[in-house]
């Protein structure tokens, strides 16, 4: 999926449900973990280390403070590595302890998410979902409710799908990931009430567009897929009308 801001950044503070530091103790913190001092603990990834203390590791996150206290490890240990993440993800979300806030880019906002959903951050994942929300559009819209699969962000799901049926037509005029639906996402999409279209030939229109970016293989679905035309319904709506979906159309 693809962003359109391109040059957008944002920072997120950190939700209730973590543990609260005052500005002035995350700044003392973070200075001594900047010149080394105080640290009980490093973190290492693909060979680069990053000095830290614990309790601070654990104020924001249940996977540290399960590594940290969990009975399979010493309490004396000093040295973790950790498996599953970039260098340049463990130095954000160390930062984000210390700081609670974090840079959230079109760049990062993929592997911070899942960063911090391997690390039960919630308030990055929050963070992340938000970022994206305001990044939706035609183009990576599908994208966008496809990558909530791999992780639980409800709304940012219902946000997608729902940008998805409420601008059908133009989102197949332009988006390639449309092309790239499976026939099972396709059906989904396409018998649901709430599909914003003027007519039901555009339903039709974009079943022929999807089956022709393969046709050897996709040809054998036209049977699944033509009977979720409801040319029962369809009855044009004048430009600009608001949206009300199938379920609005009146029957011929």
């Amino acid at each position: 999926m693809e962003m359109e801001g391109a040059a957008a950044s944002s920072r997120f503070p950190q939700p209730h449900m973590e543990r609260k530091m005052s500005a002035m103790t995350c700044e003392i913190f973070n200075e001594l973990r900047l010149e080394g001092k105080l640290c009980d603990v490093v973190i290492k990834v693909n060979g680069f280390e990053f000095n830290a203390h614990k309790n601070i590791l654990c104020s924001c996150s249940s996977y540290f403070r399960a590594l940290f206290t969990s009975g399979w490890n010493n309490t004396e240990k000093k040295v973790y590595n950790i498996p599953g993440i970039s260098p340049d993800m463990m130095k954000l979300i160390i930062e984000y302890a210390y700081t609670r806030t974090v840079p959230i880019t079109p760049d990062n906002v993929e592997k911070l998410l899942a960063a911090a959903d391997q690390f039960n951050i919630m308030g990055i994942v929050r963070g992340c979902c938000e970022f994206l929300k305001a990044e939706l559009c035609l183009d990576n819209c599908i994208g966008i409710c496809k990558f909530t699969d791999y992780y639980y962000c409800p709304e940012l799901r219902q946000k997608a799908y729902m940008y998805i049926l409420h601008n059908f037509e133009e989102m197949v005029k332009v988006s390639a990931e449309f092309l790239e639906l499976s026939v099972t996402e396709l059906k989904d999409i396409i018998e649901k009430d709430e599909l914003n279209v003027k007519q039901e030939d555009a339903v039709f229109e974009a079943i022929l567009k999807w089956i022709s970016h393969d046709p050897q293989n996709r040809k054998q679905h036209i049977s699944v897929l033509l009977p979720k035309v409801k040319f029962t319904h369809s009855l044009a709506r004048p430009s600009g009308s608001s949206f009300g979906g199938r379920g609005s159309m009146g029957h011929q």
